[in-house]
């Protein structure tokens, strides 16, 4: 029997400017052109999903958690067979694929394709209700950079409580866009202070020893 409702008739998305060319780390008056990313203030887990879930209708945590395993791994295996999985309420998933072989299509073979990502196109009812969304400044325009100091302080204060951080959280933690988190992530593994775990959708950066206080 519905209890409540777990669904929001509208909320607040706090948003921040950068400067485009923080990325490369230009003189900003060369090129103002400015971009606009969400201000990801917390990371909503399963467990917070089940809960919200539970309060919603008659089904407990643990049988949301069974189902939501089991939903993930449904969508997996039907990807893996090539298909489209359309979830009522949610919105359709689908593969996209690239081709590492740029020569000439009698060269190509199946070894030069891979999967280069999964593809989620939400349904016309999710994409209505983001439309009742409030939309207000989350601070000042990035137009600044920390230091490789200040961001590796902030990453070792980080590390002291957490295994690993996704980039969203990095851009929380180091105070900048997106673009940028991208770039510094991609420094730090390059200079063997990262790894890399987990795949696409699930990526998340592991302190390397002696790296952070680890």
């Amino acid at each position: 029997m519905k209890r409540g409702t777990a669904t929001k008739k509208s909320g607040t998305i706090a948003y921040q400017l950068h400067v485009r060319n923080d990325l490369q780390g230009k003189a900003t008056k060369k090129n103002p052109t400015m971009a606009v990313s969400v201000v990801s203030s917390e990371v909503i887990s399963t467990a917070q999903i089940a809960k919200d879930i539970n309060h919603a209708c008659s089904a407990t945590e643990s049988d949301v958690l069974a189902v939501l395993q089991a939903v993930g791994q449904r969508i997996g295996d039907a990807l893996l067979d090539g298909n489209r999985v359309e979830i009522d309420h949610i919105g359709t998933f689908s593969l996209a694929l690239t081709c590492k072989n740029k020569r000439k299509e009698d060269h190509i073979t199946s070894k030069d394709i891979e999967v280069s990502r999964i593809v989620f196109s939400p349904c016309a009812e999710l994409q209505r209700t983001l439309r009742g969304a409030v939309i207000v400044s989350g601070g000042p325009t990035g137009n600044k950079q920390l230091t490789d100091a200040v961001i590796e302080k902030r990453l070792t204060e980080f590390f002291a409580t957490h295994r690993s951080i996704q980039r969203s959280e990095f851009e929380h933690v180091c105070e900048c866009s997106r673009y940028a988190a991208l770039a510094k992530l991609k420094a730090l593994v390059k200079a063997g202070k990262l790894e890399v775990i987990g795949r696409q959708n699930t990526r998340a950066y592991q302190p390397m020893l002696g790296a952070f206080g680890w």
